[in-house]
């Protein structure tokens, strides 16, 4: 008799539980085409349903440093007045400026939006308080500013269809009135802008006309002293070193002056510790420095301090000086002035646009194409776990291990229908 071969007397290979899994899997695979297609149809469904979003850009160019705009700072220049550092930069105190509720209310107002946010019950029965809080905070909700670190401004303006809303002429009505309000940001923006800085230079003209005024009379007084010294002592001549010595000590002079207005102008817009006010102080002082010096006769080895002077040519030189200082103040303040007066009635734009706001054509969401490849993996996983929970639960009804299971649910169910 013969006996079996190992081979034959093997027992067959126990499938493993990977490949038991895709057996199950397989088994099912025509109810998770089903599950994953009647998935695929709903979500396509509410992707039509849900509001399309539509995004209109403006970008802003990186406004001019408002110090190097200052009149003073200018008409000084030739005077040797460095330009202020502003420690708070012009980009982002636009950018300031787009999110104040100044600009909301004014954008609100040109673009008729209560009529477009606003239903027209709460039109009628919230009061006017009411309905500018949720017309800022609608704006405020659909505009993003962002700026970068070559001070440029980007400005997003997203406006959404009606939900439930398959016409076309909803679409065009998003897309124009995105691209209306991001253009009229810029508009509402420029114009306060303008308003606002025309009415700080009619301020300063004023300020100045009260300055050139005092330095005519004190301009006056220091010719009528010249002019008098000169007939008392007979016309006598500075020599060319202390001429120039003169010349730079009335620079200094006009300096100091010319930052002591500054000064006082900082203060009357900012606290006394602002970064602006102590950087003013800072260079105030070092003139003040400097001209002591000058008159000491410390600046340079060249220089003569008034002490060692004859009597007589140091009042000539002193007499000399005060008429060149107030003949430089003057000229300053009078340049100052009407540069101001000019700038009261300029209407020249503020904001300077690299790209407007066009009319955007493709919508930003929902982008249909990419949810429904997420809808499809989400339902393809789902489908796997609904398999699962099918196979449990059809062993669950007739496994005789589930039995105690079974039995401890007909009690809980009995108890509580009791």
């Amino acid at each position: 008799m013969n006996t079996p071969s190992s081979f034959d007397t093997a027992s067959p290979e126990k499938p493993t539980l990977i490949r038991n899994y895709v057996e199950i899997l397989l088994e099912n695979l025509g109810f998770m085409a089903r599950f994953v297609g009647l998935v695929l149809l709903f979500g396509a469904v509410a992707l039509f349903l849900v509001p399309r979003t539509y995004t209109a850009k403006v970008v802003l160019m990186p406004p001019e440093d408002p110090n190097k705009q200052n009149p003073l700072m200018q008409a000084a220049g030739a005077l040797g007045l460095g330009s202020l550092t502003n420690p708070a930069s012009a980009t982002d105190i636009l950018a300031e400026m787009l999110k104040s509720n100044t600009i909301a209310d004014s954008l609100i107002a040109q673009e008729h939006l209560e009529e477009v946010f606003l239903s027209e019950s709460e039109r009628t029965d919230k009061n006017p308080l009411e309905k500018r809080e949720i017309l800022r905070k609608e704006l405020s909700d659909l505009t993003k500013i962002l700026t970068n670190k070559a001070g440029y401004i980007t400005l997003e303006v997203k406006i959404s269809t009606p939900a439930f809303s398959f016409s076309s002429v909803d679409d065009d009505s998003a897309r124009n009135r995105a691209a209306r309000i991001a253009n009229g940001y810029v508009s509402v923006l420029d114009r306060t802008n303008r308003r606002l800085a025309n009415l700080k230079s009619v301020y300063n003209a004023e300020y100045f006309a009260e300055q050139v005024a005092i330095a005519k009379q004190e301009l006056d007084s220091a010719y009528s002293n010249f002019e008098r010294f000169q007939k008392s002592n007979k016309a006598i001549a500075l020599s060319e070193q202390m001429k120039f010595q003169m010349e730079t000590l009335s620079k200094l002079k006009a300096q100091m002056i010319a930052e002591e207005l500054q000064l006082d102008l900082l203060l009357k817009d900012r606290q006394p510790n602002d970064m602006l006010v102590l950087e003013s102080r800072s260079r105030l002082n070092e003139y003040r420095k400097k001209y002591e010096e000058a008159t000491q006769g410390k600046s340079d080895k060249l220089s003569l301090a008034f002490d060692e002077m004859p009597t007589v040519s140091r009042e000539y030189a002193n007499n000399y000086r005060e008429v060149k200082i107030h003949e430089e103040v003057y000229a300053l303040l009078k340049q100052l002035y009407f540069k101001e007066r000019v700038q009261g009635y300029r209407d020249t734009p503020t904001v300077v646009v690299l790209d407007s706001a066009s009319v955007p054509f493709y919508r930003t969401s929902p982008k249909r194409g990419l949810m429904l490849l997420v809808i499809f993996v989400v339902g393809v996983f789902a489908a796997i776990v609904a398999v699962f929970i099918r196979r449990w639960f059809s062993r669950f009804q007739i496994d005789d291990d589930y039995e105690p299971l079974r039995a401890r649910l007909k009690n809980w169910k009995s108890a509580l229908l009791r």
